[in-house]
């Protein structure tokens, strides 16, 4: 059954006169019976009674009405929502976050497209790598900022945007915080504060040091956010490990730890050949965009106008 078929059904039920249903249907008369004649065949039987002067439903006809009703204003319904998702003006952003990435990295740029999108919607979501890659494949999200694990997925596009060492957070008191550099070693005898979930990358590389050197790390306290985890440490509960390149809570140093190998790499990704929206590209393109050579304040690289575009 065409969409047409059933608009022309559904006039002609309404008037029950197949002159006046093919005007409101702004067909011929004869375009309008062939139309009913071939959804009759499909159905298996007639849909109306033609009289000369009398056209009346069948049983048939008459149970088909309210579905075929139904049927053609769940496709109309649709039809308007899709030129309107077309056209509308929003400019949403679901964007996935490493859980040991803090949010206040990402603040010139997210406040840059608030500022020049007028109906900038930001959805974030914060998470381990793995459950991030997962949630920008199956489209619950749209983008990611996450620590680049050993395999990245196909079908994604990366960007590297800046390494960086991991480092010890600790109170500012701290004894820790008189060192120039922390082993790791030394954390064996420290309250460790860690990220509520799996798959922090923090976590992950502390656990596989500790492993390889034959030591075990110190006692812990799960907290649930990054931002929420340096306040703890600032608070006095234990220490944590981060990136040297994360925004630090007031009261809290950042110590990096004596081994070579202790670094991450942070990658922009989304998936390669979907459509974006506004305020997808935006961010894409301001992220790509800035100069993340100089620490956690990440600046955009100068051009003609002196500043990132994003038309």
């Amino acid at each position: 059954m065409e969409l047409y078929q059933a608009r022309y059904f559904i006039n002609l039920a309404k008037t029950l006169n197949f002159t006046r249903a093919a005007e409101a249907c702004n067909v011929t008369q004869p375009a309008l019976t062939r139309a009913v004649q071939r959804l009759e065949d499909e159905f298996g039987g007639p849909l109306l009674h033609r009289e000369r002067n009398l056209t009346q439903l069948t049983e048939l006809g008459r149970q088909l009405l309210p579905l075929i009703e139904q049927t053609y204003n769940a496709a109309e319904t649709a039809k308007a929502l899709a030129l309107g998702f077309k056209q509308r003006a929003d400019a949403p952003l679901r964007l996935g976050l490493g859980g040991a990435i803090s949010a206040g990295l990402l603040a010139p740029v997210l406040g840059e497209l608030q500022a020049r999108l007028a109906n900038f919607e930001l959805g974030l979501r914060q998470a381990s790598t793995e459950s991030l890659l997962r949630l920008l494949l199956d489209g619950t999200i749209d983008a990611v900022v996450v620590a680049e694990p050993e395999r990245v997925p196909e079908r994604l596009h990366r960007w590297p945007l800046f390494s960086e060492p991991y480092v010890v957070i600790c109170p500012a008191g701290h004894r820790l915080a008189a060192a120039g550099v922390v082993s790791p070693a030394a954390l064996g005898d420290e309250v460790l504060l860690v990220r509520d979930g799996e798959g922090s990358d923090c976590e992950a590389w502390l656990e596989r040091h500790c492993l390889a050197q034959g030591f075990a790390p110190g006692r812990r306290h799960v907290i649930a956010g990054e931002d929420r985890l340096q306040q703890m440490v600032a608070a006095g509960l234990g220490v944590a490990l981060s990136g040297g390149r994360q925004p630090v809570s007031s009261g809290t140093v950042a110590r990096p730890l004596a081994a070579a190998e202790a670094q991450r790499a942070i990658m922009l990704a989304a998936v390669a050949g979907r459509q974006q929206g506004p305020g997808v590209a935006a961010f894409l393109k301001l992220m790509r965009a800035r100069d993340w050579g100089d620490g956690p304040a990440a600046r955009p690289k100068p051009t003609a106008r002196g500043g990132a575009s994003i038309s």
